[in-house]
């Protein structure tokens, strides 16, 4: 499985997450909804769709058509990180089979694979879309769907990420864990998020790591040549 945004492309790096959420904070004061002036340092929209939805259903649909719209903008925009198209090739070319994961709607996903070529590289693309709206981390659900998709145990699954946070949700869900060094998160808060996680450099080193492993070999640990 491959994580979507922050490992495949930055697509919150084209969308101004802040005004976003700010946006529909307004929209919900305007229409009566009080709250604590601590939620003003809430700044993912994600946690703001959530809040709406727990208003009414009017007000919650609103609130994902906003951030809906910003992803499919931010996707037309958004740059492929460098060794995505290797390692989705590799992938292929190795009879891995792969699934896009993530807190993004599966149109703005979709989106961005065609515009770069990358959408018959992948399988199942598993999104926002397919769990109930929530103020908490995405978790188990999206992961296990995609598992399920893929006609697979979650033990058989590795997904790859730069998201430390992440990489502890798959180890949760009876996934293993494989880190990309990225600005998000440095090698040591990958390598450190759990035990049976295994760090690579880059896409790319991960790309020729996983040309010269067999499918055969299960551990990411191997993969990475750790």
């Amino acid at each position: 499985m491959l994580s979507f945004n922050g490992t495949t492309c930055d697509l919150y790096a084209e969308m101004n997450a802040e005004a976003l959420a700010g946006d529909i904070r307004s929209r919900l004061y305007a229409e009566g909804v009080r709250m604590s002036l601590l939620t003003l340092v809430v700044t993912d929209p994600l946690w703001w769709v959530a809040i709406a939805h727990t208003v009414d259903g009017d007000s919650g649909a609103k609130a994902e058509e906003a951030v809906r719209a910003a992803e499919m903008a931010a996707a037309l925009k958004a740059v492929p990180t460098p060794g995505t198209s290797e390692v989705l090739t590799a992938c292929r070319a190795t009879g891995r089979r792969v699934a896009v994961v993530g807190d993004t709607c599966v149109p703005a996903m979709e989106s961005y694979l065609d515009l770069h070529g990358l959408r018959h590289l992948v399988g199942p693309v598993i999104g926002r879309d397919h769990r109930h709206p929530t103020t908490e981390t995405p978790g188990f659900d999206l992961l296990w769907i995609a598992a399920s998709a893929l006609n697979a145990e979650p033990s058989d699954c590795t997904l790859i990420s730069v998201s430390s946070d992440e990489l502890v949700v798959a180890s949760d869900a009876g996934l293993q864990g494989l880190g990309v060094v990225s600005k998000y998160d440095k090698r040591k808060h990958l390598a450190a998020s759990t035990a049976d996680s295994a760090v690579v450099s880059s896409m790319r080193q991960l790309a020729e790591a996983l040309m010269s492993v067999p499918i055969t070999t299960p551990p990411p640990a191997q993969i990475a040549g750790l």
